[in-house]
């Protein structure tokens, strides 16, 4: 079995990475203030927070971390607020709700405009940071909530070895968010899966297979990878089951019939 690699590190370490100097174009965020920021929006809206990861590459130039919350009940899944941030401008300013699958920790992070902002480091970042985190964390419980109604559609939605190949060759040669050694990890949990998801041959199951496939990216690619696959996966389930919407709060959304990736 492949040795996936761990980019891995702890808050003391990041905090150590130098901030950027500011210039007329370009105006860096902290990682620091990023954590600080997420820590006091959990905190503030009543989340408790069961572990913080962190991983880093490029020497700390570019980061990520991930909070999973531990009082949001659901046997399958745990709720968890997510980031990612550069100082090389090789990554936008990045905040995701998601969660993570307990029987295999796998990520699984929204995309479709509900959950997710991507912020350019320029202009009014430094003032829409502090505005924005705090107001995505506040509605992460109803975020998390459209998240399990994406997991049981899926779940509902069957896949015969045909589908599964099309679904398969798409990610790779059409999304580009999949590599050969990801694919080969994907055949073999269809084959001899690591973990029971409970159901068996169903989107759902495959998107766990891609998740774990993805799980140890490098840190730049993490996020966006994540990302892609949760649009990818839902928009296999079709135009019908983005109708009813009625739930998605108007924080993001500003045309329901357009969930798509808020990017600023």
């Amino acid at each position: 079995m492949e040795q996936k690699a761990t980019y891995n590190t702890t808050k003391e370490l990041l905090l150590r990475t130098p901030l950027p100097e500011q210039t007329r174009t370009y105006r860096p965020v902290s990682h620091e203030q990023v954590i600080n920021l997420t820590l006091e929006g959990l905190v503030k809206s009543g989340f408790e927070i069961e572990r913080e990861l962190y991983s880093t590459a490029k020497d700390g130039l570019v980061a990520n971390g991930r909070y999973l919350i531990k009082n949001v009940e659901d046997k399958e899944m745990q709720l968890q607020v997510a980031w990612q941030n550069s100082y090389d401008k090789s990554k936008v300013l990045s905040f995701s709700i998601g969660c993570n699958i307990l029987v295999c920790t796998n990520g699984m992070m929204a995309f479709r405009g509900i959950g997710t902002f991507r912020k350019k480091h320029q202009g009014e970042i430094q003032t829409f940071a502090p505005n924005m985190i705090p107001e995505y964390i506040n509605q992460a419980g109803e975020l998390f909530g459209i998240l399990q109604k994406d997991r049981e559609a899926m779940k509902q939605y069957q896949l015969n070895r045909r589908t599964t190949a099309e679904l398969l060759g798409r990610m790779y040669f059409e999304e580009h968010f999949l590599e050969s050694t990801q694919l080969n990890i994907i055949k073999r949990e269809i084959e001899k899966p690591s973990h029971d998801y409970n159901s068996k041959s169903s989107l759902w199951e495959l998107y766990q297979f891609t998740t774990f496939a993805i799980g140890g990216i490098h840190p730049s690619r993490w996020m966006d990878d994540h990302i892609d696959a949760h649009r990818f996966f839902t928009n296999v389930l079709g135009d019908e089951y983005y109708q009813d919407v009625e739930d998605i709060p108007e924080l993001v959304v500003e045309d329901k019939r357009q969930l798509k990736l808020f990017d600023v």
